[in-house]
């Protein structure tokens, strides 16, 4: 069937490219010199044939990092290969090109290697659990895409090329690119068909392998190393193509192909006509559309639900969640935890008001005139930023006290990447959508993306690690859109990667208000969820025997969190970890109690977000990066020391 529909769409791109399917035509057209002649031996053969290439070898390199971490979800996108190997060549482009005279090749192999390394000794600490290591990887990938994103804001005038490139466009106009391609994957390929047999030990213990003469430690180093060169190889070619890796050795494994290389060598087929029924489709659809759609940005769209199909075939290698927590309802240091808090948010919030630099870069202290002056386009930023930290963090409280999972955040279970396509199906169809129609619509799409989220991890028991990728799945789908809405110059497209970075330039304080108020209002509703919040961490069934209806209390819930996500990610954007980050921060300050623990989250959301903004304003000046992104940049480290606890607790 996929061949068919490869060939379906390969007839009907080549229609609307040359403009005949007469097979006479078409071969006086592959000997001419003419201009149809050159857009078919030029431009569309040598696409279609770098779509069969790089799926093909993206497709072995998925193979080969699954066999080698007995891990299904293992591909180059989700160990964030791609995305280090993309955020090398361009911190290279952008601050070192004469370093490219050693090859893209090798810039891209050592980003992947770099994050390779980082990967897998975080993920080594719980015994390569293979769900940890998933989400160690799509966790650091979703950091170096906002490390990139920053880059290219700050280089606008590379902006919209940037993108491109990183969607994994296979545009070609010649065959300087494909031809050294081919010759890599297939020493690539070959290498990893020789080494197929040894490899093969893999599949025992380590134990018996190494009677059997084998180095487990060696072979696996080797595979890795090969898979992390045709991933890199194919980046600095076409940029990122995600998941055509995970989906090629899925089907294989479907048909239930056991030999290694037989394994590879399907996977690499499969890869192979999936990339190019893809990139055929998105020549077809640009055909019709009249706009340039990226292959890379249809394959990241539905690479989303595909590992989400993924996720609930593979088996946990953890122990089966009970949803328990030890809890401890008692706030520790109560009044000096409280005092510690609010301190530092008054020391935030004074230095994001009074410090600043003059017109000519240099650092001031904004008294009297000068904070007069700054304060109609400062204030609404600060005011808008404390509002959507606040609820942000809020709603993450609600979400890791409900679920008791620790990585649960309205950032990290992909709500606001729910919130965020309601918004835009919203602004994409009405011609001028006021700010509560958009409100409406992201809460109904944050809505969705949670109980949907609820119900593909039910028969889990709501495990906390499955939770996370479905929720990563589905930001995933969210940059697949992005990706395919920047790509088409769309003029409202420029201003939703503004907004999807969490900028909160022009904000006046009409529309702060109206976030403020919303965060204001949320407030008299905690002190109604504190018993549920107290209740929750001790498990569904302890909490159902003290009298609290669980389906009631979780869809209202549910709800609250949704509205709250929804506001603050028509601020900030979809990828903040606001909602992740200050919950964590106030419980290490002490603040157990539900009540408590809310309400310190929020300050602390509202100092983050405050911080986020004005080091996103002072940091580069006069280049700013937006609140959202810097807010993600800080959180990063963050997050993966979070995983290393969870790490902890798998094994």
């Amino acid at each position: 069937m996929l061949c068919v529909l490869s060939a379906v769409l390969t007839l009907l791109s080549l229609d609307i490219e040359v403009g005949s399917l007469n097979p006479t035509e078409i071969i006086d057209l592959a000997t001419g010199s003419d201009t149809r002649s050159l857009l078919l031996t030029q431009g569309w053969v040598p696409r279609f044939l770098i779509a069969l290439v790089a799926g093909a070898g993206l497709a072995i390199a998925g193979g080969l990092f699954q066999h080698t971490l007995k891990n299904p979800l293992a591909s180059p996108s989700t160990l964030g290969l791609a995305g280090g190997a993309k955020l090398a060549l361009t911190l290279v482009t952008l601050y070192v090109p004469g370093a490219l005279v050693i090859g893209q090749d090798t810039i891209a192999l050592l980003g992947a290697l770099c994050v390779g390394f980082l990967v897998f000794a975080l993920a080594r600490r719980s015994g390569f659990s293979p769900l940890i290591v998933i989400l160690t990887g799509m966790i650091i990938a979703l950091y170096c895409g906002a490390v990139t994103t920053a880059l290219a804001i700050i280089h606008h005038e590379w902006l919209k090329s940037l993108f491109i490139w990183g969607s994994g466009d296979l545009t070609q106009d010649g065959w300087y690119i494909l031809e050294p391609l081919t010759v890599k994957v297939m020493v690539g390929a070959a290498i990893a068909a020789t080494l197929a047999r040894p490899l093969e030990m893999l599949n025992l213990s380590d134990h018996q392998a190494t009677v059997l003469g084998a180095s487990p430690a060696r072979l696996r180093l080797l595979c890795l190393l090969i898979g992390c060169w045709l991933t890199a190889t194919i980046v600095a070619a076409v940029g990122i193509i995600g998941f055509v890796g995970l989906a090629g050795p899925a089907i294989t494994r479907m048909l239930g192909i056991r030999r290694l290389r037989t394994k590879l060598m399907m996977s690499a087929v499969f890869g192979a006509l999936l990339l190019c029924a893809a990139d055929q489709g998105v020549q077809v659809l640009s055909g019709y559309i009249g706009t340039l759609v990226p292959a890379g940005a249809l394959t990241g769209i539905l690479g989303g639900p595909l590992l989400i199909i993924l996720i609930r075939q593979l088996r946990s290698d953890a122990q089966p969640p009970q949803n328990t927590i030890a809890v401890s309802t008692a706030d520790r240091g109560h009044l000096r935890n409280h005092l510690l808090v609010l301190t530092g948010v008054f020391v935030v919030v004074t230095g994001a008001i009074l410090i600043g630099r003059d017109v000519h870069g240099d650092w001031e202290l904004q008294w009297n005139g000068a904070l007069d002056t700054v304060w109609p386009w400062r204030g609404p930023r600060i005011l808008g930023a404390m509002a959507a930290g606040t609820m942000l963090a809020i709603a993450g409280t609600v979400l890791q006290r409900m679920t008791a999972n620790p990585m649960a955040s309205p950032e990290s279970l992909g709500v606001s990447a729910g919130a965020a396509i309601g918004m835009i199906a919203i602004v994409f169809s009405m011609d001028a959508p006021t700010a509560w129609l958009q409100i409406a619509g992201a809460t109904i799409g944050a809505f969705i993306t949670l109980g949907a989220i609820f119900a593909l991890t039910r028969k889990s028991g709501y495990a906390p690690e499955r939770i996370l990728i479905a929720g990563i799945a589905i930001s995933a789908l969210f940059d697949g859109f992005i990706a395919f809405l920047m790509a088409g110059g769309d003029p409202r497209a420029t201003r939703l990667l503004a907004w999807s970075s969490g900028s909160t330039y022009g904000l006046g304080f009409d529309r702060a208000t109206i976030l403020a108020s919303i965060a204001v209002a949320s407030l008299p509703v905690l002190p109604a969820f504190a018993r549920w919040l107290n209740l929750f961490p001790l498990g569904p069934v302890t909490t159902k025997s003290l009298g609290v209806d669980l389906s009631l209390s979780r869809g209202v819930m549910l709800l609250f969190a949704s509205i709250l996500t929804a506001a603050a990610t028509l601020l900030v954007g979809p990828l903040s970890f606001a909602g992740l980050i200050a919950p964590h921060l106030a419980k290490l300050a002490g603040l157990r109690h539900a009540l408590s623990h809310m309400v310190g989250a929020a300050l602390i959301g509202a100092a983050l977000m405050i911080a986020a903004d004005w080091l996103g304003r002072m940091l580069f000046f006069p280049w700013e990066i937006p609140a959202g992104l810097m807010a993600a940049i800080i959180a990063g480290p963050i997050m993966v020391w979070l995983l290393l606890r969870i790490g902890r607790g798998a094994s």
